[in-house]
Protein backbone atom coordinates (compact mmCIF):
# COMPACT_ATOMS: atom_id res chain seq x y z
CA UNK A 1 0.00 0.00 0.00
CA UNK A 2 1.14 3.71 -1.21
CA UNK A 3 1.52 6.46 2.14
CA UNK A 4 0.92 9.74 -0.08
CA UNK A 5 3.55 12.05 0.80
CA UNK A 6 3.68 14.48 3.84
CA UNK A 7 5.48 17.19 5.06
CA UNK A 8 6.64 16.97 8.62
CA UNK A 9 8.49 19.36 10.61
CA UNK A 10 11.31 18.03 12.83
CA UNK A 11 11.72 19.73 16.74
CA UNK A 12 14.45 21.21 15.36
CA UNK A 13 12.47 23.53 12.74
CA UNK A 14 14.07 21.46 9.42
CA UNK A 15 11.27 19.39 7.33
CA UNK A 16 10.94 15.89 6.78
CA UNK A 17 9.01 14.30 3.95
CA UNK A 18 7.10 10.97 4.48
CA UNK A 19 6.42 8.90 1.79
CA UNK A 20 6.04 5.09 0.91
CA UNK A 21 9.67 4.23 -0.64
CA UNK A 22 9.80 3.01 -4.14
CA UNK A 23 12.09 1.30 -6.38
CA UNK A 24 14.55 4.33 -6.94
CA UNK A 25 15.01 4.49 -3.49
CA UNK A 26 16.22 1.13 -2.72
CA UNK A 27 20.28 2.13 -2.96
CA UNK A 28 19.64 4.37 -0.62
CA UNK A 29 17.48 1.86 1.52
CA UNK A 30 20.13 -0.69 1.57
CA UNK A 31 22.61 2.15 2.88
CA UNK A 32 20.17 3.19 5.44
CA UNK A 33 19.21 -0.25 7.16
CA UNK A 34 23.20 -1.20 7.24
CA UNK A 35 23.73 2.38 8.82
CA UNK A 36 21.54 1.49 11.59
CA UNK A 37 22.08 -1.69 12.15
CA UNK A 38 25.67 -0.31 12.85
CA UNK A 39 24.17 2.43 14.98
CA UNK A 40 22.14 0.54 17.70
CA UNK A 41 21.93 -2.93 19.77
CA UNK A 42 18.36 -2.48 19.34
CA UNK A 43 17.11 -4.08 15.70
CA UNK A 44 17.24 -7.74 14.91
CA UNK A 45 20.69 -8.18 12.74
CA UNK A 46 23.90 -6.60 12.58
CA UNK A 47 24.99 -5.03 9.39
CA UNK A 48 27.01 -8.26 8.02
CA UNK A 49 23.99 -9.90 8.02
CA UNK A 50 22.23 -7.41 5.20
CA UNK A 51 22.68 -9.80 2.27
CA UNK A 52 19.66 -8.37 0.09
CA UNK A 53 20.61 -7.41 -3.68
CA UNK A 54 19.53 -4.41 -4.83
CA UNK A 55 17.03 -5.95 -7.27
CA UNK A 56 15.91 -8.02 -4.05
CA UNK A 57 15.10 -4.81 -2.27
CA UNK A 58 13.60 -2.27 -5.73
CA UNK A 59 11.34 -5.89 -5.96
CA UNK A 60 10.14 -5.69 -2.05
CA UNK A 61 9.57 -1.83 -2.31
CA UNK A 62 7.29 -2.42 -5.76
CA UNK A 63 5.72 -5.43 -3.80
CA UNK A 64 5.15 -3.68 -0.98
CA UNK A 65 3.46 -0.72 -2.64
CA UNK A 66 0.98 -2.58 -4.17
CA UNK A 67 -0.20 -5.25 -1.18
CA UNK A 68 -3.23 -4.55 -0.03
CA UNK A 69 -1.55 -5.21 3.31
CA UNK A 70 1.74 -3.98 3.98
CA UNK A 71 2.97 -0.75 3.99
CA UNK A 72 6.84 0.74 4.29
CA UNK A 73 6.81 4.67 5.36
CA UNK A 74 10.12 6.54 5.10
CA UNK A 75 11.33 9.96 6.70
CA UNK A 76 13.51 11.63 4.06
CA UNK A 77 15.59 14.92 5.75
CA UNK A 78 16.99 17.15 2.92
CA UNK A 79 16.68 13.83 0.51
CA UNK A 80 18.05 11.65 3.17
CA UNK A 81 16.92 8.51 4.40
CA UNK A 82 16.32 9.53 7.67
CA UNK A 83 14.01 6.89 9.47
CA UNK A 84 11.81 3.83 8.40
CA UNK A 85 8.22 2.49 9.75
CA UNK A 86 6.73 -1.03 8.76
CA UNK A 87 3.36 -2.98 9.12
CA UNK A 88 2.95 -6.00 7.83
CA UNK A 89 0.50 -8.74 8.75
CA UNK A 90 1.97 -11.88 11.17
CA UNK A 91 -0.21 -14.30 8.80
CA UNK A 92 -2.09 -14.43 5.64
CA UNK A 93 -4.15 -17.39 7.25
CA UNK A 94 -7.61 -16.86 8.22
CA UNK A 95 -7.21 -17.06 12.15
CA UNK A 96 -4.34 -14.67 12.29
CA UNK A 97 -4.96 -12.15 9.62
CA UNK A 98 -5.78 -9.49 11.90
CA UNK A 99 -2.51 -9.04 13.49
CA UNK A 100 -0.07 -6.97 12.36
CA UNK A 101 3.80 -6.44 12.99
CA UNK A 102 4.80 -3.15 13.12
CA UNK A 103 9.28 -2.12 12.85
CA UNK A 104 10.82 1.10 13.12
CA UNK A 105 14.17 2.67 13.17
CA UNK A 106 15.67 6.24 12.81
CA UNK A 107 19.19 6.86 12.63
CA UNK A 108 21.19 7.99 15.40
CA UNK A 109 21.52 11.68 14.13
CA UNK A 110 17.98 11.89 13.81
CA UNK A 111 17.00 10.75 17.43
CA UNK A 112 14.61 13.19 19.29
CA UNK A 113 13.38 15.21 16.46
CA UNK A 114 10.27 13.35 16.64
CA UNK A 115 10.69 11.44 13.60
CA UNK A 116 10.20 8.12 15.26
CA UNK A 117 6.57 9.74 16.39
CA UNK A 118 5.26 10.64 13.32
CA UNK A 119 6.71 7.56 11.62
CA UNK A 120 4.63 5.28 14.39
CA UNK A 121 1.63 7.37 14.36
CA UNK A 122 1.49 7.19 10.91
CA UNK A 123 1.82 3.13 10.27
CA UNK A 124 -1.20 3.42 12.81
CA UNK A 125 -3.31 5.05 10.99
CA UNK A 126 -2.54 2.94 7.72
CA UNK A 127 -2.55 -0.50 9.54
CA UNK A 128 -6.12 0.64 10.71
CA UNK A 129 -7.12 1.42 6.99
CA UNK A 130 -5.79 -1.75 6.13
CA UNK A 131 -8.11 -3.52 8.95
CA UNK A 132 -6.14 -4.99 10.58
CA UNK A 133 -7.52 -5.22 14.55
CA UNK A 134 -4.22 -5.29 16.43
CA UNK A 135 -0.62 -4.43 16.27
CA UNK A 136 2.44 -6.01 17.89
CA UNK A 137 6.17 -4.83 18.20
CA UNK A 138 9.38 -6.81 20.36
CA UNK A 139 11.65 -4.87 21.31
CA UNK A 140 14.71 -5.30 23.81
CA UNK A 141 14.06 -4.48 27.75
CA UNK A 142 16.83 -1.43 27.42
CA UNK A 143 15.57 0.14 24.74
CA UNK A 144 13.86 2.89 26.91
CA UNK A 145 13.52 5.85 24.46
CA UNK A 146 11.55 3.15 22.34
CA UNK A 147 9.07 2.09 25.10
CA UNK A 148 7.90 5.62 25.82
CA UNK A 149 7.39 6.20 21.74
CA UNK A 150 5.16 3.28 21.81
CA UNK A 151 3.41 3.79 25.40
CA UNK A 152 2.55 7.39 24.05
CA UNK A 153 1.08 5.46 20.86
CA UNK A 154 -0.92 3.32 23.06
CA UNK A 155 1.42 -0.19 23.25
CA UNK A 156 1.07 -1.94 26.46
CA UNK A 157 3.13 -4.58 27.59
CA UNK A 158 1.73 -8.09 26.84
CA UNK A 159 5.18 -10.66 27.74
CA UNK A 160 8.73 -11.11 28.09
CA UNK A 161 11.18 -13.68 26.96
CA UNK A 162 14.39 -14.11 28.36
CA UNK A 163 17.40 -14.37 26.27
CA UNK A 164 15.41 -13.28 23.10
CA UNK A 165 18.84 -11.45 21.54
CA UNK A 166 22.38 -12.93 21.89
CA UNK A 167 25.13 -10.32 21.25
CA UNK A 168 28.50 -10.09 19.47
CA UNK A 169 30.04 -10.35 22.88
CA UNK A 170 28.09 -13.55 23.94
CA UNK A 171 25.49 -11.48 26.46
CA UNK A 172 21.71 -12.28 26.09
CA UNK A 173 18.90 -9.25 26.20
CA UNK A 174 15.20 -9.64 27.26
CA UNK A 175 12.41 -8.70 24.92
CA UNK A 176 9.37 -7.27 25.03
CA UNK A 177 6.52 -7.91 23.57
CA UNK A 178 3.83 -4.99 23.19
CA UNK A 179 0.63 -4.75 21.83
CA UNK A 180 -1.93 -2.61 20.69
CA UNK A 181 -5.69 -2.68 19.99
CA UNK A 182 -6.81 -0.67 16.98
CA UNK A 183 -10.93 -1.45 17.73
CA UNK A 184 -11.80 -2.36 13.83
Amino acid sequence: MIYPEREFTMKNGKKAILRSPGASDAEAMLAYIRQMSAETIFVGRYPEEIRETLEYEKDFLKECQTSRNRVQISAFVDGKLAGNASVEPVSERIKMCHRADFGIAVLEEYWGLGLGNALTFACLAMAKKMGFTQIELNMLEKNEKGRRLYEKAGFREWGRLKNSFRLKDGSFETGVSMVKELGN
